[in-house]
């Protein structure tokens, strides 16, 4: 018996396709469409991808959990169009800045 958890779904569009593509799999999922057989998920968030720091997704998700407190499993999916010459579009690109950071010495492997 897996443990169900939520998918939070980030996207990047300039015309719409990318969002078209994960509102139908967010509502897919919230709607329960999908077979439980086949999906490990309970629910959908779906954002655009540079809504990502103003909710605080990687926050929460990066914070160990109490000694009492279960734990959650946390799933995102990335749904993201180019445009010009392979650029992210407007609403992608604080995400792809963050990505390309460097991470943080907590997270850095130990030489």
């Amino acid at each position: 018996n897996r443990s169900a958890m939520n998918l939070t779904i980030l996207y990047g569009s300039a015309t719409g396709n990318a969002e078209h593509i994960a509102k139908d799999l967010g509502k897919s999922i919230n709607e329960h469409k999908l077979p439980s057989s086949s999906c490990a998920f309970t629910s959908a968030t779906v954002l655009e991808m540079d809504q990502f720091k103003r909710k605080k997704i990687f926050e929460s998700w990066s914070s160990p959990p109490s000694d009492n407190a279960k734990y959650t499993k946390h799933a995102l999916v990335a749904v993201c169009s180019t445009t010009g010459n392979g650029d992210a579009p407007e609403n992608a690109g604080r995400f792809v800045r963050f990505l390309k950071r460097k991470p943080p010495a907590t997270l850095s492997a130990s030489p």
